[in-house]
C-alpha cells in the first residue's frame, strides 16, 4: 500500500519580503506578526517611552502581503511622511511620526540584505528579541531609495 504520508503537501511558506521599522534611528524591529501595537505601556510589541505618545497609540497590521498604519485614537496622532493620518498603506522608505518619534517602514530583498548585514542581536525582556543598528545603517537603508530614483 502506498504510504499517504508521502501524499501530504509541503507546508506554506510566508514568501513576502522582510518588512521592519527602524525606530528613532537606533532599533530595527522586524514586523513579524499580524497586528503590531505601538504605544508607551508595556503590553505593546513596540514599546516607545516618550510622554506624546498614548499609551496605544497605533497598530501596523499585515493585510494581504501590505502594512497598515492604523492611528488607535490616539491625542497627538500619526503622521506619514509630515502628512496627518488616520490610516495609511505603507510603503518602503515612508517615515512615520507617533507622537513625535520617526519610524521608518523597510521592506524587500535589498532591506533585508542590509538589515542582516548591519543588525545585532540583542533581547529585552520586555518586548522580546529585537534587532538593533545605529544610525548609519538607517541612513544607508534611506540611501537605497536615493539611488533609484536617479
Amino acid at each position: 500500500m502506498p504510504d499517504p504520508a508521502q501524499n501530504t503537501p509541503p507546508p506554506e511558506q510566508d514568501t513576502s519580503p522582510i518588512a521592519f521599522l527602524i525606530v528613532d534611528g537606533g532599533q530595527i524591529v522586524p514586523l513579524d506578526q499580524t497586528v503590531i501595537n505601538i504605544g508607551r505601556k508595556k503590553d505593546n510589541q513596540i514599546i516607545i517611552n516618550n510622554p506624546h505618545v498614548s499609551r496605544h497609540h497605533a497598530q501596523i497590521r499585515k493585510v494581504q502581503q501590505r502594512y497598515l498604519l492604523v492611528d488607535l485614537n490616539s491625542k497627538v496622532g500619526c503622521s506619514v511622511n509630515g502628512t496627518r493620518v488616520e490610516q495609511a498603506l505603507l510603503k518602503p522608505g515612508d517615515v512615520i511620526s507617533i507622537g513625535g518619534v520617526p519610524l521608518i517602514f523597510g521592506q524587500g530583498a535589498d532591506s533585508k540584505k542590509l538589515a542582516q548585514e548591519n543588525m545585532h542581536r540583542s533581547a529585552n525582556p520586555l518586548t522580546g528579541p529585537t534587532l538593533t543598528t545605529d544610525l548609519k545603517a538607517a541612513d544607508d537603508y534611506l540611501a537605497l531609495f536615493d539611488n533609484a530614483q536617479e
